[in-house]
């Protein structure tokens, strides 16, 4: 099985969580793909390094997921479902955006996240003061 990067504490809406947070090439690629399960982690934050369209695929999932579109302010602006079972789905933003965060089905439902919530870097004295999430 393949490893999650390391990751750290977020806070999205008003909750706070802990995401494996792809940086890299090989991370950002590789995704959640193989990934039985997230333990430790509540889901995986994808950051680009810059502001573009993404595509999203659930190629080599395990488990469907939901993700989110999130600016480089951290704002969701575009959720969607991806599930393996349904083949070669994708979720395409129609914005520039500059992270995606995939997490298990139903965990955006479950913890009341929407459209307009926000997602930040939670890990103590990192990004102290800003609006950035990485």
């Amino acid at each position: 099985m393949p490893e999650l990067p390391t990751g750290r504490k977020f806070s999205l809406g008003d909750k706070e969580f802990n995401f494996s947070l792809a940086t890299t090439g090989p991370e950002l690629i590789r995704g959640l793909s193989g990934v039985a399960s997230l333990d430790p982690f509540d889901g995986m934050v994808f950051d680009f390094g810059c502001k573009f369209s993404p595509i999203m695929t659930p190629k080599g999932l395990l488990f469907p997921v939901d993700v989110a579109f999130v600016t480089d302010y951290g704002e969701v602006v575009e959720i969607y479902r991806l599930d393996p079972e349904y083949g070669f789905t994708q979720a395409a933003t129609r914005k520039d955006i500059q992270y995606a965060l995939e997490v298990p089905v139903g965990f955006f439902d479950l913890h009341g996240v929407a459209i307009g919530d926000f997602l930040f870097d939670a890990q103590p004295g990192h990004n102290s003061g800003t609006n950035r999430i990485a």
